[in-house]
């Protein structure tokens, strides 16, 4: 894959975004306000480069992001650091005890061992959801409405490979 387009990109970010519902050429084109015909091209563009994957239930194909490939994992890290104007608060004193920090705007999502950082973060103007790992696994598998979101629609502060790999062990179809 030599480049990405503008529209490759937003096609990517859509998919790595949504990893937890599945879409159709038609669907993704709707969401995204892009001609079927385009998103077609596309998606046979990123599925050649191994980027993304389709699958085939009943009549339907079926595209989801490969996060079997290296490719697609690094373009991931790229999506879900964000470029969002969003003001990301301060971690300094925790950063040491976090895995993995996500943040919307209103919610933020840390992966730790160390349960006392909620207290380190109290105060600070967002709600907060601490899971260990496997919890966050669990989370994404059963695609708890909060933690998606914070997913979807946030940035990652810290940790975006670490988050990649939750999110491939989460994902079951």
């Amino acid at each position: 894959m030599q480049s990405i387009s503008d529209n490759e990109f937003s096609v990517i970010n859509f998919l790595i975004r949504n990893f937890s519902e599945r879409f159709t050429i038609r669907g993704i084109a709707k969401e995204l306000n892009l001609s079927a015909a385009g998103v077609h091209s596309i998606l046979k563009k990123l599925e050649k480069s191994k980027v993304v994957v389709a699958e085939k239930l009943g009549t339907g194909l079926f595209y989801n992001i490969n996060l079997n490939s290296s490719v697609a994992k690094h373009l991931a890290a790229i999506v879900l650091l964000g470029f969002l104007e969003l003001k990301k608060p301060d971690l300094e004193e925790v950063k040491d005890d976090i895995k993995i920090a996500a943040f919307d705007g209103k919610n933020m999502l840390i992966v730790s061992n160390d349960r006392t950082i909620e207290d380190k973060l109290a105060g600070k103007g967002f709600n907060l959801i601490i899971l260990a790992e496997e919890e966050l696994v669990e989370k994404i598998s059963s695609k708890d409405k909060a933690v998606i979101e914070i997913i979807k629609k946030g940035v990652v502060i810290a940790g975006e490979g670490l988050l990649i790999d939750m999110i491939k062990r989460g994902m079951r179809y």
